[in-house]
């Protein structure tokens, strides 16, 4: 019979639990950071959110603009080649 090639370590109930409590510890913290993260974001987007309202608009506006120019050129197009026959 062949031996494993990795043998996994063998703790003592000591060290065991000194482990399982250090990883209990870790994920507290990265919950702690987690949270932050998210109240940071949350703080972000707050502070975003009325510029965007802004940008938005300004689209919006810009949009409207370029259809009636599109449109009015469409118009005057249309009654050129009319007058062209």
């Amino acid at each position: 019979m062949t031996a494993p090639a990795v043998q996994a370590p063998q703790f003592s109930p000591e060290q065991a639990a000194r482990i399982r409590a250090a990883f209990e510890e870790l994920g507290r913290q990265l919950a702690e950071a987690f949270r932050a993260l998210g109240e940071l974001m949350q703080q972000m987007v707050r502070a975003l959110r009325p510029a965007l309202r802004v940008l938005v608009r300004l689209t919006d506006y810009q949009r409207q603009r370029l259809r009636v120019t599109h449109l009015e050129y469409r118009r005057r197009l249309r009654h050129r080649r009319r007058r062209a026959r």
